[in-house]
């Protein structure tokens, strides 16, 4: 109940009062004319003075609560649109921090494949190093190509390159790889997946896995020996040791056994173990 919603009540209940005590001395009036006591002329003044207090009371304390009533009507006004106010910032706020997360995001993210972009890498890569450095565990990296792709955008035009593009991204986050697994489009048609905690042996699994996936795509190359679009794969691994290895040799490393795998009729897959074979 509001501030002149009580007293309104109030003043109702005093008025009543006035109105009861009226009565009583109205009685009292009838009783003592009828028994020769107080002169009825002063009765009736005093009661004359008595509703007229009354009144002015009423009228007075209206007079007073309708300025009273106004200004709680415009304080609960304010009120409302405070907390519509704190609401919209509210809104404001969360949209603010969704619209940073989109930009982070945006910034991180290749926007045609959906995948990390080498920036992104890039630092997964640093960090992730660093935390093998750290714990003593290993390092592995995937380094895959898409055999002649400019020859396919050749033949069947950039659109449908970038569509092979999409595909294959898309099929490599398919293979179940983990989520700590970070999948990147290093290049223009390269894609690097960097396997924390992994040794060459798992890496290998993990690769002759997406280079089944993209075979079984089965998208068109006429320009491909095998008549379909096909990969090449190099490998690295590494446990780092703190100022001793770089994140760059093991990066350097998966880049060298690409090109072995390039160079050896694509479709294979190479580690860094035969680069160091090759260079005997």
């Amino acid at each position: 109940m509001s501030l002149s919603q009580k007293l309104h009540t109030r003043l109702t209940l005093a008025t009543a009062a006035v109105v009861l005590l009226t009565a009583v001395v109205l009685t009292a009036e009838a009783e003592l004319s009828s028994s020769g006591g107080a002169p009825q002329g002063l009765v009736i003044t005093a009661v004359v003075l008595v509703l007229l207090s009354a009144v002015l009371s009423w009228g007075l304390l209206r007079t007073l609560l309708h300025p009273l009533s106004a200004l709680e009507s415009s304080l609960a006004s304010l009120q409302q649109e405070r907390i519509q106010l704190v609401d919209e910032r509210d809104d404001a706020r969360q949209h603010l921090e969704e619209m940073e997360k989109t930009l982070s995001r945006v910034g991180l993210e290749d926007a045609l494949t959906g995948l990390a972009n080498r920036r992104q890498f890039e630092r997964g890569l640093q960090e992730e190093f660093n935390r093998a450095a750290r714990t003593n565990l290993s390092l592995a990296i995937i380094m895959i190509d898409i055999d002649r792709f400019d020859q396919y955008n050749e033949l069947y035009g950039r659109m449908a390159g970038d569509k092979v593009l999409r595909r294959v991204g898309s099929a490599i986050r398919d293979t179940n790889v983990r989520p700590e697994d970070l999948l990147s489009r290093f290049g223009t048609q390269e894609i690097a997946v960097l396997l924390p905690g992994s040794k060459l042996e798992g890496a290998l699994i993990v690769a002759e896995r997406i280079r089944k996936s993209i075979e079984l795509l089965d998208i068109a190359h006429s320009a491909s020996p095998t008549g379909r679009v096909t990969i090449s794969i190099g490998i690295s691994s590494i446990t780092p040791q703190r100022q001793v290895d770089e994140p760059d040799t093991v990066l350097r490393e998966s880049e060298q056994a690409l090109e072995l795998a390039r160079a050896g009729g694509r479709d294979c897959i190479r580690t860094v173990d035969d680069v160091r074979k090759s260079a005997a």
